[in-house]
């Protein structure tokens, strides 16, 4: 390990031994990456994303009550409400001649546990795909809800409903992550889509999108900030794409040629420091 390695651990448990955690020193550290070992990553991720709050004192108290709210929505969202296991002898209340599964009104339970579902689905099928070839993102989760992991439960769990369920292809409605070849009708919706709703998991290994991350949830404003880098992609194959043809830049859209995320951070970096 480097001395300057081990100075940046050390400026950064400076920061996290504070009573009261000074945010924008972190984010500041935190923009130019952060180191993995002691768990640091993690406990910064939590600040960053607003998990955990500034003060440590009261981090056990929010930790507990974050595990609990995760239970709950289990409990509200992802177990179909009213099933119950038989043995229980626990009578249907959430069928009713006015509300029912079939009931298409908006205020409707049975309506908005289906509307939960389709963004359940979504994100059930994007953790899985986001590295299919590492188990961690296959396996249950370190925090599982007991309900849920039974076998002789009678719940309809999430995995069931996505077997039997079919995902509706969405659309991009936001043009902001590139630009569009007019000639070569190359739409950002083709190879931006992607990039955005997985956060580029799926254009670097796993190391480098970690990296990307640091920066991105280190910014105020860190979905702008994601466009910045999906711009600063295309800003750096330029030259590529204006000789290429439609296939030869459609591949090279999707199977991004540049490994270095750093030189993508500093050209998003640029563009953000000039706008």
């Amino acid at each position: 390990m480097s001395s300057l390695h081990k100075s940046r651990i050390a400026d950064f448990q400076d920061v996290l031994k504070e009573p009261t955690i000074a945010l924008e020193k972190l984010q500041e550290l935190s923009f130019s990456g952060i180191p993995c070992e002691g768990g640091l990553r993690c406990l910064c991720w939590k600040i960053l994303l607003n998990y955990l709050p500034l003060e440590r004192a009261s981090w056990s108290s929010v930790l507990a009550k974050q595990r609990e709210l995760y239970s709950q929505f289990l409990r509200e969202m992802i177990i179909q409400p009213g099933i119950a296991k038989a043995n229980m002898g626990v009578s249907r209340e959430d069928v009713t001649f006015e509300d029912h599964p079939l009931n298409p009104n908006p205020d409707s339970r049975w309506n908005t546990y289906f509307k939960d579902n389709e963004v359940l689905l979504q994100i059930d099928k994007d953790v899985r795909r986001l590295c299919p070839d590492i188990s961690f993102f296959q396996r249950a989760t370190e925090y599982p809800c007991l309900l849920i992991l039974d076998p002789q439960n009678e719940f309809e769990t999430l995995r069931k409903r996505v077997e039997q369920t079919t995902l509706k292809s969405q659309t991009v409605a936001r043009n902001r992550s590139g630009v569009t070849n007019q000639e070569q009708n190359i739409k950002p919706q083709f190879f931006a889509f992607r990039w955005l709703t997985l956060l580029l998991s799926q254009e670097f290994l796993l190391p480098d999108v970690i990296r990307i991350w640091d920066s991105l949830f280190a910014d105020n404003s860190r979905f702008d900030f994601l466009l910045l880098v999906c711009c600063a992609m295309l800003i750096l194959i330029r030259e590529h794409l204006l000789e290429g043809d439609f296939t030869v830049n459609m591949r090279l859209l999707q199977d991004y040629p540049i490994t270095d995320v750093c030189q993508i951070l500093q050209k998003a970096k640029e563009l953000q420091d000039s706008q």
